[in-house]
């Protein structure tokens, strides 16, 4: 199931205030973004996530017509925060907010990993250790995906995520 949330969880909070030291970039695969997902889900099963907005730019389209076929109305689509139930419907929210050029943030459980988007199509992928992060690189490799290795975002408790 995917719903809308009130208020921004506490893991999305302790994540934007603490997040991991490991991260990589990739451009967004919007024209490959199943097999991205296939792949990163693989390295990562995840259980459940949430998806906590920065910035919404354009009309989230493919994020509203998600919403629209289960039947959700949203008053306020330029900051929102979503939930993914189950590891059906985290492929689901993820593709259609990868879609749209929205800044946000991704934590899943187990929190094994953590994304942050923006609209200029950077993806960052962040974990808890140089291990998981060289598995996940080069998992990823393996799947034809490339890095922008000459990009690290600036994130921290400072609020500098863009």
């Amino acid at each position: 199931m995917i719903r809308l949330l009130a208020s921004i969880p506490e893991q999305v909070r302790w994540f934007r205030a603490n997040p991991w030291p490991y991260q990589r970039t990739l451009v967004t695969p919007r024209k490959d973004m199943a097999s991205f997902l296939s792949v990163l889900l693989a390295v990562f099963p995840v259980d459940c996530g949430v998806a906590s907005t920065d910035q919404v730019v354009f009309e989230p389209d493919s994020f509203l017509e998600l919403l629209k076929a289960r039947n959700l109305a949203i008053e306020n689509y330029w900051t929102f925060c979503a939930e993914a139930s189950s590891s059906e419907d985290v492929p689901m929210l993820l593709d259609a907010m990868l879609s749209d050029w929205i800044d946000f943030v991704f934590v899943p459980s187990p929190t094994s990993f953590a994304i942050y988007v923006d609209h200029d199509e950077f993806l960052t992928l962040y974990v808890p250790s140089s291990s998981a992060l060289d598995h996940l690189s080069d998992q990823l490799k393996l799947g034809g995906f490339g890095f922008e290795d000459w990009y690290i975002r600036p994130s921290g408790g400072d609020g500098s995520w863009r």
